[in-house]
Order: structure tokens, then C-alpha cells, then sequence
């Protein structure tokens, strides 16, 4: 049986009020979307009375109903159960308290994208801006803005370089407009990379990669900058494919 399954039986077996707080749950995951109770409705193949009446505690879920709704809002259903998370995360993977902040904010980020794009532009993160936030909120690190690039550190001062990429448009990572030495010597410097892929502004995956499994395509290119006689290398990509192929998925 499934652990959340097992969590929900528990929280009704000790009569707490699930029904309640799985609606006020439902009610803000749907919010922070920016969904409609239609909305979210039809894409879970529900009525949207059914849903109405869950988010107003005038019905229990049922285990399919909760597997349908998880699946419309693109989470993992245990993210519905009342305080399951909180209780089964480990203190390393505690998230920043301003996520929660941030999430109440994208369905007005996502307004403004759609604004955007009715005049021709289609990310409003470019250069990483929110993006670069987003990924440092997940991952509760510091970033360090003084710093050259997207790098950050985590509460045991280790060191991690960001990337994000937009599938939407490429399948490759940019690294760095002028690739040296002394900027390869900055990446082999940090403890692992976060990549974050994206689909427009939807964080859909982010992969963790230790340093030491980039070193191949760390030497190729030193190599390369060595037999141009020392000329820049321009942007060199990292496959995703690659990314996914060595790295661990973290979101």
C-alpha cells in the first residue's frame, strides 16, 4: 500500500478533521496555481460541485479523487495530506519560509507572463532573475549576489553553480560567454551543479550534479581553449540529456 494512503487511514482512524484541512490544502494548491475550481476540475475529470464542496468540507475525497486532483495540480499526492510532508521531511530538506510567499505570488507572476507574451515575449525570466530565486528557495541556500555567475551556498558553506534552461526553446545549458581557465577553475571549485529545467516559467525538473561527473566536459574544453591558443571559448552547452543521464532528480 502506498505511504500516503496508509497517512490518510491513520489521520481518519484517530478522528482528526482531515475533510477540513484537505479542502483548505486543496483550496491554496489550486490558488497558487492560478486555477479556477473549473479549471482544476476539468482537468481532473471531476464536477466542479465535487470540487467545490471538498474545498467547503461538505465532502470527504475519496483515494481515486485525490489521485486525479494530485495529477491536475502536478503534484505528488502526498503533498494533499495535511502536514504528511511536514512530517516525513528531514531537516537538510527543509524548505526557505518564504516559499510559501512566492507560491501566493505566481498567479500573479503567471498574469503578467501572459500579458507578456501577447506582445511578443515569451519569458519573463530571462536572465534567470526568478528563476535564479525560485531554485534558491527550494533548495534553502544563500545566494551570492557579489559573486560572477549563478553560484550559491548551502548552512556547511560548500558552494554550488545554478543553471536553468527553458525546454521550450533549447535542449542546452548555457555555461559562459567567455569560457577560461579561470572560470573552468571556478566550476571544478564548487561542489555540485543545479540544473533547473523549465517550460516557459513552470519549474518542471531539477537535477543535482556532482562536479566530479561534469570533469569530461570540463577537460574537453580546457583542451579546446588550449589548442585555439588561449582564445575564449563562446557558450558551450550542456545536454540535458547528459544532465539527466548523470545527475539525481531532486524536484
Amino acid at each position: 500500500m502506498k505511504l500516503w494512503w496508509i497517512a490518510i487511514i491513520s489521520l481518519k482512524m484517530r478522528g482528526t478533521d482531515f475533510t477540513r484541512r484537505f479542502g483548505e490544502r486543496l483550496r491554496v494548491l489550486r490558488n497558487a496555481r492560478g486555477m479556477s475550481q473549473e479549471q482544476l476540475a476539468a482537468a481532473a475529470g471531476l464536477h466542479r460541485t465535487h470540487v467545490s464542496l471538498i474545498e467547503r468540507n461538505h465532502r470527504s475525497v475519496r483515494l481515486e479523487s485525490l489521485e486525479r486532483l494530485a495529477r491536475a495540480l502536478r503534484v505528488d499526492p502526498s503533498e494533499l495530506i495535511p502536514g504528511y510532508r511536514n512530517r516525513r521531511r528531514s531537516p537538510t530538506t527543509q524548505h526557505h519560509p518564504d516559499l510559501e510567499k512566492l507560491q501566493s505570488l505566481f498567479p500573479y507572476i503567471r498574469e503578467y507572463q501572459s500579458l507578456a507574451s501577447k506582445h511578443g515575449i515569451g519569458d519573463i525570466f530571462q536572465d534567470n532573475g526568478g528563476k535564479l530565486l525560485q531554485t534558491l528557495l527550494i533548495l534553502n541556500m544563500q545566494g551570492l549576489g557579489c559573486r560572477e555567475g549563478n553560484d550559491c551556498r548551502d548552512a556547511d558553506g560548500n558552494e554550488y553553480e545554478l543553471k536553468s534552461v527553458n525546454l521550450l526553446l533549447t535542449k542546452g545549458v548555457s555555461t559562459h560567454h567567455h569560457l577560461n581557465p579561470t572560470i573552468l577553475k571556478k566550476y571544478r571549485a564548487v561542489k555540485a551543479w543545479y540544473f533547473s529545467f523549465y517550460e516557459g516559467i513552470e519549474l518542471v525538473e531539477m537535477w543535482r550534479v556532482e562536479t566530479t561527473k561534469l570533469e569530461p566536459w570540463l577537460k574537453k574544453n580546457e583542451q579546446k581553449w588550449h589548442r585555439s591558443g588561449g582564445k575564449d571559448i563562446n557558450n558551450p552547452k550542456i545536454a540535458v540529456n547528459f544532465v539527466r543521464e548523470v545527475g539525481k532528480r531532486v524536484y
